[in-house]
């Protein structure tokens, strides 16, 4: 670095400093009392950085406010702003996905230094490790209302998430619907499963897995052969389960039972009544001692039954437990029943989303048909 010359020592701006020892200017400027210091090697930068902060502070701006850490304020935004305003399961989205992809790493710079290339940095790291576009975009929407209300409170001027752009990440994954014969080797092998009434039920009305595990006897009612859903089932770290409203309005449904659905719920009722937790608030599905099941006992035991059906020859790829709500769906185009009646039992929350399922189903069906033309020309 050039040596300051004494002309250029003796006419510094109002409120600059040369700091000979560390070879670098100190600004300061005074307001109601305190004292507010910026540092630069640069004086006609540092001229402009007093002049912003000169104005800042006359419009009431807390202008040390940004140096906060970007994980101090992501916390405080959290319980302020998001704590009674969103689900308490949609909270607990943002402090895991931020907690788990956000704190460790830029969440340590200070709220005014992240930049536009951190964060692509981030999303572009995230698709490298075949993350799906979904999830990209709700980090992003998640940093995004958080910068947006850090300029709202005058924390800082630039929110760099708008700057960024989704990275192309790996396609969503194929849709899953057991074909009649595996399942039907599914419920065979599921017999002898705890939790074998959980997933035929599921394959008898396409509840999702939060909503089957949510169930309650009080949201079966046998005279009328309903079955009304209107929770889902969480799991919140430090609080335990809770009942959640379901995502959207349309989720909020009620399920005629057909007569197997209605012979198979009666059944179950009656043997919770004789192990005494058939009350009204207990769980449809639940453990001996009336404790819901979790979703991970759900996940261990699918595969359990599947292994069993692998080591017995049956080839398949593996499953979730969504993709027995897909097979309910698809056997229930394959019968006849209309996208409009469909949407209802599913509870989507838009016909598209029906059609783009019923569309599938139909793809494949348009190709068994064409093979019956074989030979006929």
């Amino acid at each position: 670095m050039a040596k300051k010359t004494t002309k250029q020592i003796n006419n510094l701006p109002k409120g600059i400093s040369y700091r000979k020892n560390e070879d670098r200017y100190l600004g300061r400027v005074t307001y109601n009392g305190k004292s507010y210091i910026r540092y630069d090697t640069n004086v006609g930068r540092l001229d402009r950085v007093l002049n912003q902060l000169r104005k800042d502070l006359k419009e009431g701006k807390d202008v040390e406010a940004g140096n906060q850490t970007l994980n101090k304020w992501f916390d405080t935004y959290l319980k302020i702003y998001k704590s009674k305003t969103v689900k308490i399961s949609t909270y607990d989205n943002y402090r895991r996905h931020y907690n788990y992809y956000i704190r460790e790493g830029i969440g340590k710079k200070k709220l005014k230094e992240v930049t536009v290339s951190d964060i692509q940095n981030l999303y572009n790291s995230f698709a490298d490790r075949g993350f799906s576009q979904g999830m990209i975009k709700l980090v992003n929407a998640t940093l995004n209302g958080c910068f947006t209300k850090a300029i709202k409170n005058r924390l800082i001027d630039f929110n760099p998430v708008i700057y960024t752009e989704i990275p192309k990440a790996k396609p969503r994954k194929e849709r899953i619907a057991l074909t009649k014969e595996i399942q039907q080797a599914f419920l065979e092998y599921a017999e002898e499963s705890y939790l074998n009434c959980f997933f035929k039920v599921a394959l008898m009305t396409g509840l999702r897995r939060g909503e089957l595990q949510a169930l309650r006897w009080k949201d079966i009612n046998f005279d009328k052969k309903q079955i009304y859903v209107g929770n889902t089932l969480i799991w919140i770290e430090g609080k335990g389960y809770y009942l959640d409203t379901p995502k959207t309005k349309s989720s909020m449904r009620s399920i005629p039972m057909n007569a197997d659905l209605l012979d198979y719920m009666i059944k179950l009722k009656t043997t919770a009544d004789e192990v005494g937790i058939g009350s009204l608030d207990n769980y449809v599905f639940s453990l001996p001692d009336g404790t819901p099941i979790s979703r991970f006992r759900v996940s261990i035991e699918l595969k359990k039954v599947q292994d069993k059906m692998i080591d017995a020859g049956y080839n398949f790829k593996r499953f979730t437990c969504h993709a027995l709500r897909h097979t309910y769906a698809t056997r229930a185009i394959e019968n006849g029943i209309n996208p409009q009646n469909l949407k209802s039992l599913l509870g989507h929350s838009a016909l598209a989303i029906t059609m783009d399922l019923y569309s599938h189903v139909m793809e494949d069906t348009r190709i068994s048909e064409m093979e019956k033309l074989n030979g006929v020309f």
